[in-house]
């Protein structure tokens, strides 16, 4: 066909589909009317609508399929091939697919398209919702270094982006992708320790937050974790007497073992 109507397609615009629309719409990497998005919930397109608009929102993913130079896809891993048996025949000349869903391998993916399909894997996570998303993406032989370049742009307009072989986006999606759960009850649990020791809540709960947020940017800015962590704990001192209790109680092993068991899961996804 002739160029295609849209600049991103979107197959499946639920949570993590939607968290990534609104995020390159909000830092400005693309104009609402560049975007079409498909999902069959009716709620997620009426979301979608409100909170983006401009954005064309259908429930044909064949149409994004043949209009749209880039096509997300962002349905649920145990039904994408049903999901997209409507799309394959109707996907536009030099079309670029980008999956972000966990496990699928690109060879499930490229083979539901006909001919030479560049496909990028991705694992992004729901915290680019806020920009400050974090990326592992692999490629296929067929991505030229244009695509590439182009989708490594809007993830880390977004966060940030590392491209990897293909064989660690389970590790990926083990850390980042269910990482953000994993933080959430770490907040949680320093925010109900707050309260505990007799701060009002909505206080501890915006302390421990801002608290997870500064210490990541430090990490991110300044050092490692190691470093941050014998810079505050001095001898004899609260933050060393505390760093015990979580020694104890196995916050590290316990940290180690979620990140692997989720990594496992998601292979077993794509198995």
């Amino acid at each position: 066909m002739s160029d295609p109507t849209y600049k991103l397609g979107v197959a499946g615009a639920g949570k993590m589909g939607g968290a990534l629309i609104r995020a390159l719409v909000a830092g400005d990497m693309l104009k609402p009317e560049a975007i079409i998005a498909a999902d069959i919930s009716e709620d997620a397109r009426n979301r979608l609508a409100e909170d983006c608009p401009g954005v064309t929102v259908i429930e044909d993913v064949a149409r994004v399929a043949a209009e749209a130079q880039v096509m997300l896809i962002a349905v649920k891993p145990q039904v994408f091939e049903a999901a997209l048996s409507s799309a394959a025949g109707s996907r536009a000349d030099g079309q670029l697919i980008v999956s972000i869903m966990a496990g699928v391998p690109i060879s499930r993916i490229a083979a539901i398209f006909p001919g030479s399909t560049p496909v990028i894997r991705a694992m992004p996570n729901v915290c680019c919702e806020v920009s400050q998303g974090a990326f592992g993406y692999a490629v296929n032989e067929f991505v030229t270094d244009a695509q590439k370049a182009l989708v490594d742009e809007w993830f880390n307009s977004i966060g940030t982006a590392a491209e990897l072989p293909e064989k660690l986006l389970d590790a990926v999606t083990g850390l980042s992708g269910s990482g953000p759960a994993f933080v959430a009850a770490f907040i949680e649990g320093l925010a109900d320790g707050g309260v505990a020791a007799g701060l009002p809540r909505p206080i501890a709960q915006r302390l421990a937050a801002q608290t997870v947020l500064g210490a990541a940017q430090w990490v991110l800015d300044c050092g490692g974790p190691a470093v941050l962590k014998d810079m505050v704990c001095s001898p004899g001192g609260t933050t060393i007497t505390g760093m015990r209790v979580l020694e104890e109680s196995g916050l590290r092993s316990a940290a180690i073992e979620a990140v692997v068991a989720a990594t496992e899961r998601s292979k077993e996804l794509g198995s």
